[in-house]
């Protein structure tokens, strides 16, 4: 194996268990009621837009079965979502697009995948549908997105001082 292919495994590794310590430890610090951010979807995108399709599906069904692992959930609800997120970032990375589309690509996987999962909790819950696209769903992706552009904006400052 290449030594970049090693690096990017570990690269991509690093980046998956820091996503699950911040879910964990960071986000219910900052979460407001029932609304907080999905810092292990970003992490998803990222790495489906970084290097593709393979590694996007992958870290997104591992990373769903940690965390429906860590949840009262059924197995299998955030699996399945982060699985499919993961491959269409890993798609929409083949399109090369401008920065500003990535970005609005990125709200609307981000809104997809909650009304993905919200759509199978509602029929565990005992709330409709509706509720939860309004009380859950977009406060969430207003949320996950707005601490997105904050990683992105440090990520950025970071790397331009290296």
């Amino acid at each position: 194996m290449r030594r970049e292919g090693q690096n990017s495994i570990i690269y991509i590794i690093s980046i998956s268990l820091a996503s699950i310590i911040a879910q964990a430890f960071f986000v219910p610090i900052i979460e407001v009621g029932v609304w907080r951010p999905d810092i292990v979807l970003l992490a998803i995108l990222y790495i489906g837009y970084r290097y593709g399709v393979v590694p996007g599906v992958l870290i997104g069904f591992l990373l769903g079965i940690v965390q429906d692992a860590m949840s009262p959930l059924p197995l299998g609800i955030s699996s399945f979502a982060n699985t499919l997120m993961g491959f269409t970032a890993g798609q929409i990375s083949q399109f090369k697009l401008a920065s500003n589309a990535l970005l609005l690509a990125g709200v609307i996987l981000i809104l997809l995948h909650g009304c993905i999962f919200y759509f199978f909790y509602h029929l565990q819950a005992e709330v409709t549908y509706v509720y939860l696209l309004l009380t859950r769903v977009f406060p969430n992706t207003l949320y996950s997105f707005m601490i997105g552009l904050l990683l992105s904006f440090f990520m950025r400052s970071n790397l331009k001082s290296i």
